[in-house]
């Protein structure tokens, strides 16, 4: 008899937001502090920083698809992706902890240390966020149980970079007593330690119901090609990049921004937890959104929502801080609906491709949505770092009005572009709700004749 590949219980989903919170507290702080802590407190140069960013984030992006064909071919009792997140926590956490750790060396070895310590952490990261995000693809069959399913997560991922953002400096400063160095290190270790027990929790709670077709040959120049083939994810692909290139070039010099532009680094606190709190109702209306205007129209609406949106932070000054908080607040909020919808509709591009090709590789499917990301923020942690150092940046001394333009440029104005041109590829995305419909029809027939054709084969 056919399994019930389509309804997820409240307690799974939970568990499965958990993972989302485990993955947010690592990389919020990758994301926002660690550029801080690499110019300001670990002493390296902007230009140095870059070079690190940008090596490490170029062969994370050829990790992520090394991970998503292994964990495609994982086969263990407990799934395919599930053993992942048991497995690469403890390393993820202790990498975590050493990056964000100040060793007594010169300034060469300092430089191989944060680039050798950086390069494993964003390894291990992609162990555990591929096949984490791929457990969305497989938890349901159902189009919108899977959105309902990624905007549970979205509101647990919030919740982690609510954490990040409203805690690490205030903890920073008190765990430190004034030395910076070592209040980041103890953060850390108290952020890879919960990451640490969140994901063992969702190992625990979750199950893997999709699998892909009995007959199907496992071949990864077949999952390059239908990847290739298949226009909804190239699309999805180009906008994903577009958006982390902006959100990484307003995440990256947003301590910047605040410190030089604000004229206080601890409204990053502030700022942060407003976006955060606003991105939270993002994420809960992204289905009620999904269903009423559409998956791929949803998505388009938000992000050039969130292109307006950040172009107001231009305008902001120490004395118009009003503008800030406004915007800060009104770009998370239509930010956590597009990121919520862009991982949602990754599963449907891997139901896609098993309709087209009768094929499933959701591993490969969510490794290279996360590659598009990836690939954005590396591009644009490289950018944002070159906008810096072309405009004279120098850190802890007074800027010069070419330099505070430069943060401004790489904050608020390159962001802003990028934002609005990741809208365009939705306008041509190929799979609307009638589509969506129609293949998990199909889809859900083929499975129910493969399992009467498994059960007559036994008998």
């Amino acid at each position: 008899m056919a399994q019930n590949l389509s309804t997820v219980s409240w307690r799974e989903k939970i568990g499965y937001g958990l993972s989302g919170t485990a993955t947010n507290l690592m990389w919020s702080a990758i994301s926002l502090f660690l550029p801080y802590f690499y110019t300001d407190v670990f002493g390296l140069s902007v230009g140095a920083m870059s070079i690190i960013f940008f090596v490490s984030r170029f062969w994370d992006m050829i990790a992520d698809f090394l991970m998503g064909g292994i964990a495609d071919r994982t086969k263990t009792r407990w799934g395919k992706f599930r053993p992942w997140l048991l497995w690469g926590c403890v390393p993820f956490g202790a990498l975590a902890l050493l990056a964000f750790s100040v060793p007594t060396l010169g300034p060469t070895a300092k430089i191989v240390y944060a680039g050798v310590t950086y390069l494993l952490l964003m390894t291990c990261y992609t162990v555990c966020v591929i096949p984490q995000n791929s457990l969305q693809g497989v938890m349901s069959s159902d189009p919108q149980e899977r959105t309902g399913i990624t905007s549970l997560a979205g509101i647990f991922n919030q919740v982690g970079a609510l954490i990040v953002a409203g805690c690490t400096l205030p903890m920073v400063n008190y765990l430190g007593g004034g030395n910076e160095a070592k209040g980041f290190q103890w953060t850390m270790a108290i952020f890879a330690g919960l990451m640490v027990l969140l994901y063992v929790a969702t190992f625990l709670t979750v199950r893997e119901r999709v699998e892909p077709p009995k007959n199907q040959h496992n071949s990864i120049w077949a999952d390059a090609k239908d990847l290739l083939d298949n226009r909804a994810w190239l699309l999805l692909f180009i906008a994903g990049v577009l958006m982390a290139l902006g959100s990484s070039c307003r995440g990256g010099v947003s301590v910047h921004f605040n410190k030089y532009i604000l004229e206080n680094k601890d409204l990053t606190t502030v700022l942060r937890s407003i976006g955060v709190a606003a991105a939270i109702p993002g994420a809960l209306v992204t289905p009620l959104l999904g269903r009423w205007l559409g998956k791929s129209r949803t998505l388009w609406i938000c992000v050039a929502g969130v292109s307006v949106s950040c172009f107001f932070m231009y305008f902001a000054t120490p004395d118009r801080l009003w503008v800030a908080y406004v915007s800060a607040g009104l770009c998370d909020f239509v930010g956590g609906v597009a990121i919520t919808m862009f991982f949602a509709m990754l599963g449907d591009t891997a139901d896609y491709s098993e309709w087209r090709h009768g094929r499933r590789a959701t591993g490969i499917i969510y490794a290279a949505g996360a590659v598009s990301l990836k690939s954005g923020f590396t591009f644009g942690g490289l950018l944002s770092g070159g906008l810096l150092s072309l405009f004279g940046y120098q850190a802890n001394v007074a800027q010069t009005p070419h330099s505070l333009l430069g943060i401004k440029v790489a904050a608020v104005v390159i962001p802003t572009l990028f934002f609005f041109l990741a809208a365009v590829p939705m306008w041509f995305y190929p799979l609307n709700s009638r589509k969506l419909e129609e293949m998990k029809l199909e889809l859900e027939k083929r499975r129910r004749e493969s399992s009467r054709a498994g059960d007559d084969a036994v008998v």
